[in-house]
């Protein structure tokens, strides 16, 4: 499963600004070091770095996005793929 610590951001926030932090659990409930992907068309306003969703440029139209995330576990054979919403306000 991955899970989303918060959802909203500005819509003047600068580039580079953290939305929120990203975690994979695995079947125990236990976070899992990975690496993240976004689909394509989140490209022209979010990006990972680490374990953050973040803005990929400033002036962000106000607005629901979602956001195709995929994680692949670097210790144990776990891959997972969500849907979340981010509201631009």
């Amino acid at each position: 499963m991955i899970s989303l610590s918060q959802n909203t951001v500005s819509k003047t926030a600068p580039a580079s600004t953290v939305i929120g932090l990203l975690t994979l659990l695995d079947s125990s409930g236990t976070p899992q070091a990975a690496n993240w992907s976004l689909t394509p068309s989140a490209a022209d306003y979010f990006l990972t770095s680490g374990n953050g969703l973040l803005t990929a440029g400033g002036s962000i139209p106000a607005g629901l996005y979602s956001v195709y995330v995929r994680a692949n576990a670097q210790a144990i054979p776990l891959k997972e793929k969500t849907w979340f919403v981010v509201e631009v306000s």
